[in-house]
């Protein structure tokens, strides 16, 4: 065997194992995001559904998520399909057992309000960094315990004014749809280049310090992933 033919052996075989590889990748995301949506798919008393629909209208800049979770990553994944100011996960456990004894439920509630009662305080410590922060989230155990998450967004000086120059043009009502138009392509041209990462933290303190110290010099923007990729950074 000739030596170019030798490099053209090796050349096929590393793509296929490359190939090879990003498939099991791309197969165990998959199975890790059925397995989300199949333990978010819980049975719940009408009891239970009827306190969780009284959540939603009491807070009504909350997005309540019920499942079980075995994990902060598999609980940040709940909690990072919220479109609200917060999004909140409640084991259905804890749900029922609320639903079922009022003193459990005032409890639960005192909790939840205090928790993001400091997540409100937090966010006017951050400063400009507040304008990175694009999601807040908070989990509550059955055992009392709570976790606070924060998904963060960074773009460049340029981006953001393109932005700010996209919405004063929409302010003007000049050619409206086109210019709505254009700044969606614009959108999507800056979300591959945005870098995002997210911090998870015991106490609101405790993210406060993480959010203040992201190094974004060390986080890779989205553009520069592989195709099909989602990039995500727990620090």
């Amino acid at each position: 065997m000739s030596r170019i033919e030798g490099y053209n052996v090796y050349q096929s075989s590393y793509y296929e194992n490359a190939t090879k590889s990003k498939k099991a990748k791309d197969t165990a995301k998959e199975d890790k995001t059925e397995k989300i949506d199949k333990r978010s798919q819980v049975q719940l008393s009408d009891r239970a559904k009827k306190l969780l629909e009284e959540l939603k209208k009491t807070y009504g800049n909350m997005d309540f998520m019920v499942a079980d979770y075995d994990s902060e990553e598999e609980a940040a994944k709940y909690l990072s399909r919220g479109t609200k100011e917060y999004s909140v996960l409640i084991e259905p456990e804890l749900l029922e057992e609320m639903a079922a004894d009022k003193e459990t439920k005032e409890k639960y509630l005192g909790i939840l309000d205090d928790a993001t009662g400091k997540l409100a305080d937090m966010k006017s410590k951050l400063g400009d960094k507040a304008d990175e922060v694009t999601h807040l989230g908070v989990t509550i155990g059955k055992d009392g315990t709570v976790s606070f998450f924060a998904e963060l967004e960074k773009m460049t000086e340029k981006q953001k004014e393109r932005i700010e120059k996209s919405r004063e043009e929409k302010k003007d009502g000049k050619a409206a749809a086109e210019k709505l138009k254009d700044e969606k392509k614009d959108d999507k041209t800056l979300s591959e280049r945005t870098k995002k990462t997210r911090v998870q933290a015991s106490t609101v303190e405790e993210l406060l310090e993480k959010i203040q110290n992201v190094d974004w010099s060390q986080i890779k923007s989205e553009g520069i992933q592989g195709s099909g990729s989602r990039f995500d950074c727990t620090i």
